[in-house]
């Protein structure tokens, strides 16, 4: 009977793990999208290295924030496109920094 109680408790933490991974790549997707978008129509001033560059950091930005978030979190619409939205001005702000530094240098 304990064997029965723990393979349905790890069968639901599984369940619960898949749930939870499940949103956090829609978030990733989200924001891959629209920050693609986004350099797509970037300055052509701004190289393919610093797209690439700005890209994988708010990426990993998001990574690190949806870990932190509970699943009831990652399931709120509002706080994920206020999320999506705050990464697309981060990527946004990011290209002007690089496109700046790009004049200095």
């Amino acid at each position: 009977m304990n064997s029965n109680n723990n393979d349905r408790l790890t069968e639901k933490l599984n369940e619960k793990l898949k749930f939870r991974e499940s949103l956090t790549n829609e978030i990733l997707a989200d924001i891959e999208y629209e920050v693609d978008d986004l350099l797509a129509g970037a300055p052509d001033g701004l190289n393919e290295k610093d797209r690439k560059a700005i890209r994988n950091e708010v990426i990993a930005q998001t990574r690190r924030v949806t870990e932190a978030l509970t699943t009831e979190e990652l399931q709120n619409e509002g706080a994920r496109r206020a999320y999506t939205c705050r990464a697309v001005a981060d990527a946004r702000y990011l290209v002007h920094v690089r496109m700046a530094q790009g004049k200095k240098g």
